[in-house]
């Protein structure tokens, strides 16, 4: 026991070493220490190697995965497994799974050598970052048709068969939770599994391998049960009838794990579920903490990255609370008669504790906290896990057996009103709230405090355990108030974050009286995801500078995701839809007031013209100067030499400069940055764009008069402004944890975007 715990703290240590290397080997040496304080000096030897061992092993693997991501061409072997209008997702040689964009159509069950250059991140704050390489093809040529093996033909066999007899949703769904496969669940009916907290239902997990052993147990017991005598006495002399069933269940269980698409929970169930049979078959109990380690233990040695996997951690910590509620729950089963409140009293432990678990992660990353889970889970929870998918998964192992598919309309009915139901509770208004975001280190308090409370519920008694319980719950208290002040501090900040994204522009502006969002880049993906991070519903206005689409491609997706009150532009836009009833064609003269904040606007003006001019012209652009406290911004879009020329120069001494045009060279008109002297320069482009942006002559005459910073090589910029004007400018690089820094990558724990 002792070993296994050094061996996974040293892995845990390893993982973190380059950043927090003291406080690591402090961690790792906490098994061992706690030998030698009992005096058991050799075990505390095995177990200080032991972890030792494993930071090193882990530290080797992240520097061959350094290397591999460091590759920016990616050459694979694979087919497809899903797609979604020009996009594809691939199934390579080697397991792993590779999204592709590429504009002519491919033809399922073709093997394709692609060769493809991977697309890096933009770097901004809350952005999710996918485990699986995306990537613009260079090159693919079809190698011929594929041939499956035979768990790829049982997998795409059952999912053309619930295709084929099922509505869209339906067949979905229950091909996500039969085989893993979620890549084409539509968006409301995942975000209907993500308010109630029944997100877990469609990941295989232990409920699923427990259904599958359960079922086949169950028959072959029987059928052992019933043999002829003389049969019966010669198959069970060394073993009893139920112990040869969970032998003859061992292949069911491993062929399913081949079946389902591998991933990490599906990885943690079948090992779970295989020291399961283990045990019953040898008539040894294990505890589930032990089985839970080991399986840990196991995915970790593979594959260490793992443990940077969102689905790795909340598959474990769900898993941890799963076991930790119902060790509570023998506290108290004997003080309940009734079975029936016995049971719902366990399901509702088991699911708060669930939640408990796994909260602090998901506020963290996904930004919401599901408060109608518990009921989720014993309402549309049962429908979906105890009916809906039981009764599929008994049809298709019949129509495996016989090809016929029985009975589609009763899961077509069982499933749309689970659906209908599960709909009910996530359009409640109460069934979930929007976490804004809030410290990292909040996080690492809340999960020391639950370790100091399942630490007091096992390894301590009485007023020892009390004391524990106390200790625990003062550090969950500290943990929501250093989140709480430290959001209520910055609300009383002007902020403008200049987000990566790519080739385009796009910038979020914060004040006391609203936010304000200027364009949104090619598709406005990362403005929501930034302001979703927020907790922000509603916007005071969306400024297009100008309708070309690296300025104004998510428009759409702005609209539609947030509540805007207004939308303002440079008068010359045109809308492919109906024009919004809250639109302001702004020009030079405008004065717009938000509170204490005022935006100026300097171009375009009436009259304006040059011989290159059209609706789209980069010459047209928005320019504006904006102030809120005592510093001033001046906001330039894409505007060309020619409109910078036409700007009235008594307005333009400001503080920060948002460069033209990505750094253009045509942009750059040497007297407008005399008459601005601005302090800050910040230039949104993309890394390694084709157009040279920012080009060299830019750069060169800025870096002498300001301070230059860059969307393509720092991320995103945020400026920081509060009442007496004092400014704090951090980027997502300088946010990073750096190598070998505890206390600095400590102090980075408490920023707040």
């Amino acid at each position: 026991m002792p070993y296994l715990f050094a061996l996974l703290s040293g892995i845990f240590s390893g993982s973190f070493f380059i950043y927090f290397p003291v406080f690591s080997i402090l961690f790792a040496l906490t098994p061992s220490l706690y030998l030698f304080l009992k005096n058991k000096y050799l075990s505390s030897i095995v177990c200080l190697i032991l972890a030792l061992t494993s930071i090193f092993y882990v530290n080797m693997h992240q520097s061959k995965t350094l290397s591999d991501e460091n590759n920016k061409t990616i050459i694979f072997e694979g087919y497809i497994i899903a797609q979604s209008n020009n996009f594809y997702w691939f199934k390579t040689t080697e397991g792993k799974t590779i999204k592709i964009y590429f504009e002519k159509p491919l033809r399922e069950q073709k093997v394709y050598e692609v060769e493809c250059k991977r697309i890096e991140e933009h770097k901004n704050p809350f952005s999710m970052i996918s485990k699986n390489p995306f990537c613009f093809p260079q090159k693919i040529e079809e190698k011929g048709h594929l041939k499956f093996t035979f768990f790829d033909s049982l997998r795409n066999k059952i999912n053309k068969e619930l295709k084929e007899k099922l509505s869209g949703d339906t067949a979905n769904v229950l091909i996500a939770m039969t085989v893993g496969y979620r890549h084409e669940i539509s968006n409301q009916i995942r975000e209907d599994f993500q308010k109630t907290g029944l997100i877990h239902l469609l990941s295989i997990s232990g409920a699923h391998f427990s259904l599958i052993f359960t079922f086949f147990f169950l028959i072959f017991r029987f059928f052992l049960k019933n043999l002829p005598y003389r049969a019966l006495v010669y198959l069970t002399q060394y073993m009893k009838p139920s112990q040869l069933a969970i032998i003859l269940c061992f292949p069911i269980v491993i062929g399913y794990f081949f079946l389902v698409e591998p991933n990490y929970p599906s990885s943690r169930a079948f090992i779970m579920a295989t020291f399961f049979m283990i045990g019953v078959l040898t008539e040894r109990k294990s505890l589930w903490f032990i089985t839970v380690s080991i399986a840990c233990l196991i995915i970790l040695i593979i594959e260490p990255d793992a443990i940077f996997d969102i689905s790795f951690q909340l598959s474990f910590l769900a898993t941890a609370g799963i076991g930790f509620a119902t060790d509570i729950f023998k506290e108290f089963k004997d003080k309940i008669s009734n079975r029936l409140v016995s049971y719902i009293f366990l399901s509702l432990l088991v699911s708060i504790s669930a939640v408990l678990f796994t909260a602090p992660i998901i506020a963290y990353k996904f930004h919401y906290l599901s408060l109608i889970s518990p009921f989720a889970n014993i309402s549309a929870g049962l429908l979906i896990g105890m009916i809906l998918f039981p009764l599929n998964l008994i049809f298709i192992i019949l129509f495996l057996i016989t090809g016929f598919y029985p009975f589609p309309e009763l899961i077509e009915y069982i499933a749309k009103f689970s659906f209908y139901v599960m709909h009910l509770l996530a359009s409640f208004k109460y069934s979930a709230f929007d976490v804004p975001a809030f410290p990292l280190f909040t996080v690492f308090l809340s999960y020391f405090s639950l370790f100091i409370m399942v630490l007091s519920f096992y390894m301590a008694k009485r007023w020892k355990r009390r004391i524990l319980l106390s200790f625990s719950f003062l550090l969950i208290f500290f943990a929501l108030l250093i989140g709480y002040l430290k959001i209520k501090e910055e609300q009383n900040f002007l902020k403008i974050t200049f987000l990566d994204v790519g080739q385009a522009d796009s910038s979020i502006i914060e004040t006391p009286s609203g936010v304000f969002i200027v364009d949104t880049g090619k598709t406005g993906f990362e403005s929501e995801q930034f302001l979703k991070a927020k907790g922000y519903k509603d916007l005071v206005a969306l400024i297009i500078s100008h309708e070309q689409r690296d300025h104004a491609g998510g428009f759409l997706r702005i609209l539609n995701r947030f509540n805007v009150n207004e939308i303002w532009d440079n008068g010359h836009t045109i809308y492919n839809i109906k024009a919004p009833l809250n639109l302001r064609h702004l020009e030079r003269g405008d004065v717009l007031k938000v509170g204490n904040c005022e935006f100026t606007v300097l171009h375009p003006y009436r009259g304006f013209y040059v011989s290159s001019l059209t609706k789209d012209s980069n010459e047209l652009s928005l320019i504006f100067k904006f102030k809120c406290f005592k510093r001033e911004y001046l906001f330039l879009s894409d505007a060309g030499k020619s409109a910078i020329e036409n700007l009235p120069l008594e307005y333009l001494k400001t503080d920060l400069v948002k460069i033209p045009h990505h750094g253009s060279k045509h942009s750059f008109y040497e007297d407008f940055y005399k008459s601005v002297m601005p302090d800050i320069c910040i230039i949104s482009a993309g890394k390694s764009n084709p157009y040279g942006h920012p080009h060299r002559e830019v750069i060169e005459y800025l870096s002498k008069i300001c301070r230059i910073y860059r969307t393509d090589i720092e991320g995103a910029i945020q400026i920081k402004e509060d009442n007496f004007g004092n400014i704090n400018i951090q980027s997502f690089e300088e946010s990073r944890f750096k190598p070998y820094r505890d206390i600095e990558n400590l102090k980075k724990m408490f920023i707040l975007w």
